[in-house]
């Protein structure tokens, strides 16, 4: 658990970098009402906590993987609720700040892990 802590916050710059590179529309992803484009990369404001059986941080090299974007006011995300199954990928959208994020419930398997990273919708 140490290991990843500690490499949350290069894994953040590292997704922020690779994510400027590439866009979706976030439409194709989950439909909501429009939010104005932004330009900066995530921004995580607070701590990130990861409790899970074979579920990291990586880069999200293309959003349209995304199994479900976290929205910015959400604080817990619960893969035991949302039906989160091995193979899942949740993103962090590249152009929202957020605070405090736990994940919890999340499993995933040796050849299919759950995997966590941020994407850019624009």
């Amino acid at each position: 658990m140490k290991k990843i802590a500690s490499l949350i916050p290069q894994a953040l710059c590292a997704a922020a970098l690779v994510v400027s590179v590439s866009s979706c529309s976030e439409e194709e992803i989950t439909p909501r009402e429009a939010q104005p484009a932004a330009t900066e990369a995530t921004s995580l404001q607070g701590a990130m906590t990861i409790t899970g059986v074979y579920t990291s941080y990586k880069d999200v090299a293309d959003c349209k993987t995304c199994s479900y974007v976290v929205p910015e006011d959400v604080d817990i995300v619960d893969g035991e609720k949302l039906g989160l199954k091995p193979g899942a990928v949740i993103c962090l959208d590249a152009a929202r700040k957020y605070g405090d994020i736990e994940f919890v419930n999340l499993v995933g398997s040796e050849t299919k892990p759950i995997t966590i990273g941020s994407a850019s919708f624009q």
